[in-house]
């Protein structure tokens, strides 16, 4: 196997391995010289230079022109303006090592085919690309699916998208499956997410600028809700416990963050706990009827699965079925507790 130096349109030059790799039917060259890779379409039944020279220091694929294979004049400040003018959605960077391309070889496409492997645009697109060399989609797709994510999450009010380019980019790109989450997709799990938190969200506000002192607007407590990148740098799980105390505060119960942390650490979700919170008024009234005291830090610890808790609740249950025919304490499942729920 060896590279190859290839002389295309203008002059334009490139390199290609002549030998197949283990599962190809054609060599890059073979490929090359028959127009197949996507953006070095320019090269389609060029001429074969000859064995790469080793020695060579140049930009594109180690061969230096000669003095005498000038660029005829082109300037780099021209190739900015072709460059602008075909693709001036992509970032600075890259533009400048289109025109750097375009000043070398004179042919737009090549260029493009050039620019495509320089480190500017493997920094800001390198994900796009195959292992056969071959693009996902393209430069604007790419940018156009990352611009809609952004605006779905602008539509919650979630403006500093710093912390999510990672995300995008890897969804855009399907992960690397070939299956990239369209807009609408993203869309969709965005209007779930936020139709079960939404209600949470002025709450979590609240407590967090009372116990920090910080001011947080909604848009920052959804964004460290749906990534736990964001709820890290906001003094790291703080958001998740905040969550389970709003539950409490929104129904008129309160309690220590020092509780609602340990009831996190123990398991307690944001869902279970809003079950907990809906319905503990009504099952501590309900115990009264009989004469038993019934506290909320006994069901907390019931939800949590504490035995003890588990049994006086129980008693209190049994009770009450036998004198009022009323069933109070949780749903079951396999003997595991699931839920509170007061029939």
């Amino acid at each position: 196997m060896a590279q190859v130096v290839v002389i295309g349109p203008g002059g334009a030059r490139t390199t290609a391995n002549d030998t197949a790799r283990p599962g190809e039917s054609e060599s890059e060259l073979e490929r090359l010289l028959s127009g197949k890779i996507p953006g070095r379409e320019g090269f389609a039944g060029a001429s074969v230079q000859g064995v790469r020279d080793e020695t060579y220091a140049g930009d594109y694929g180690g061969y230096q022109p000669t003095a005498s294979e000038s660029n005829n004049g082109r300037t780099l400040s021209q190739g900015l303006d072709v460059a602008k003018g075909m693709m001036s959605f992509l970032p600075e960077a890259v533009l400048q090592e289109y025109a750097k391309a375009w000043v070398k070889t004179g042919d737009k496409d090549v260029a493009v085919g050039l620019t495509r492997q320089t480190k500017a645009w493997k920094d800001n697109f390198g994900k796009l690309m195959r292992d056969d060399g071959t693009l996902i989609m393209s430069e604007i797709s790419f940018m156009g699916v990352k611009a809609s994510y952004k605006q779905t999450l602008a539509e919650v009010g979630v403006t500093d998208f710093t912390d999510f380019e990672d995300e995008f980019t890897d969804m855009a790109v399907g992960y690397n499956t070939g299956d990239p989450v369209s807009a609408e997709e993203f869309q969709a799990r965005i209007d779930l997410v936020y139709a079960g938190v939404k209600n949470q969200i002025p709450e979590v506000e609240k407590l967090f600028r009372e116990r920090y002192n910080i001011p947080l607007d909604s848009g920052t407590v959804f964004a460290a809700l749906i990534n736990p990148k964001i709820q890290d740098k906001i003094l790291e799980g703080d958001i998740a416990t905040l969550q389970l105390q709003a539950q409490a505060t929104s129904r008129g119960f309160t309690g220590t963050f020092q509780n609602f942390e340990r009831l996190r650490k123990l398991g307690l979700g944001v869902d279970k706990a809003g079950e907990l919170y809906r319905t503990a008024g009504a099952m501590m009234q309900q115990a009264k009827t009989i004469g038993r005291e019934l506290d909320l830090s006994t069901l907390e610890d019931y939800a949590v699965g504490d035995i003890t808790a588990a049994k006086r609740v129980q008693r209190i249950q049994s009770e009450l079925a036998s004198t009022q025919g009323v069933q109070l304490g949780a749903a079951k499942k396999d003997k595991q507790i699931t839920g509170l729920i007061a029939d």
